[in-house]
């Protein structure tokens, strides 16, 4: 429920339990310090009100000051006349009977509720009855009103969060592409040379070989500039069946070249079940991973890159305390590099944290945050020459 709901649920619990047709809400915001403003209006006057007075002066204004400070009704039973009100809004809307009473919550005030007449309607007093049930009903109203607001501010912040997320595997993929940047050229430039070798046979007369040959390079040459250019593309996210070991071993195709000739990249895949993802997040997650692992082992090493499936028991059955019970399928990558020390094995997720001369710290960020879009896990664990991350993701039915 909204705020405007939750105003229009007070106006027809208004209509029901007093004889007066026309209500407000109005809140306090920090975003208009000195101002309530009016968030509902009901009746026929609500959009002449909205139009001319969508902010109300706090100060200066005795009719809101008194309100502020009440913890019952303000009555106001002709606003052209008591002193206590802003004449000039009354002028451009017309007010005659006003009843305000607070929104509070403790000793903060949220804002108001009123009801009133206007114009021909002329001065309508309160009865007791009714000026109690407004009471009750503002009592019930606040908490209600603090719900909801608290509901959209958690909204927002986790439409801020999602914002500043996305914007955040954007940067890295420009620091990944960067770095697959050089290998990429050397393996393009590999190919070309097939492509133009060949097409010389060619010219010297038929050679459907040499001509397959070609096309084989061309095609690859293709398919590593369309996987780069997915990996940098910034695109709203998508959600498909995706079987991991396809997409694993492109992504291998893509980041062997940035590999030093000394570190041995592998690939081992068991059975396992695919999963429901964003192929391209989740290519982002796996070439950061195995970058990572490149820069651990420098030179010289192992990376080993493993699939398979895992099922943590239902609570209260053994399992990782960071885990949770489920059907997953793991991706692994394991490297034989010195290790992370155990004093920032937990910060290494956490974003522009690194130890590297030239880091960033997006890389590991993202992995992160990818898993979590996906719903799923991510754990580490290092001793010196052996370091496994490993990304659970929810196995698809």
């Amino acid at each position: 429920m909204t705020l405007a709901e939750v105003g229009r649920v007070a106006f027809e619990a208004v209509t029901s339990l007093t004889r007066y047709r026309h209500s407000w809400l109005a809140v306090l915001e920090p975003e208009s310090p000195g101002f309530a403003k009016i968030l509902q209006v009901s009746g026929s006057q609500a959009e002449l009100v909205l139009d001319e007075v969508p902010l109300v002066p706090v100060e200066g204004d005795e009719m809101m000051a008194e309100l502020i400070r009440s913890e019952g009704v303000v009555v106001v039973l002709d606003a052209r006349t008591d002193p206590r009100t802003n004449k000039e809004i009354v002028s451009r809307v017309h007010n005659r009977t006003i009843l305000n009473v607070p929104m509070r919550l403790g000793t903060q005030v949220l804002g108001s509720f009123g009801i009133g007449t206007y114009g021909d309607e002329g001065v309508l007093a309160p009865t007791p009855e009714e000026l109690d049930a407004l009471v009750v009903f503002s009592v019930q109203l606040s908490a209600a009103f603090e719900r909801v607001r608290a509901s959209e501010r958690h909204r927002r912040v986790e439409q801020e969060r999602g914002v500043l997320e996305l914007r955040l595997e954007a940067l890295q993929r420009v620091e990944l592409m960067g770095v697959l940047a050089a290998g990429v050229a050397h393996d393009l430039r590999n190919l070309l040379t097939v492509v133009q070798t060949n097409l010389e046979v060619v010219a010297a007369g038929p050679d459907p070989e040499a001509l397959a040959d070609a096309r084989m390079a061309l095609r690859r040459s293709a398919e590593i500039c369309g996987q780069l250019l997915s990996l940098g593309r910034s695109q709203a996210p998508r959600r498909e069946r995706i079987d991991l070991d396809a997409r694993l071993e492109a992504t291998l195709r893509l980041v062997r070249p940035a590999m030093p000739t000394g570190v041995r990249l592998s690939h081992q895949a068991h059975p396992h079940a695919p999963v429901i993802g964003d192929p391209v997040q989740l290519d982002q997650a796996f070439a950061n991973l195995i970058i990572n692992a490149r820069d651990a082992v420098g030179e010289r090493g192992t990376i080993e890159v493993v699939t398979d499936a895992v099922t943590f028991a239902a609570a209260g059955k053994k399992h990782p305390g960071w885990a949770r019970p489920g059907h997953f399928t793991r991706v692994s990558v394991l490297d034989s590099g010195a290790g992370v020390p155990p004093a920032i094995l937990g910060r290494i997720f956490d974003p522009l944290f690194t130890t590297k001369k030239h880091g960033t710290g997006l890389g590991l960020a993202v992995v992160s945050s990818v898993v979590q879009q996906h719903q799923g896990l991510v754990n580490c664990e290092s001793t010196p020459g052996h370091t496994r991350f490993e990304l659970y993701l929810p196995a698809a039915e």
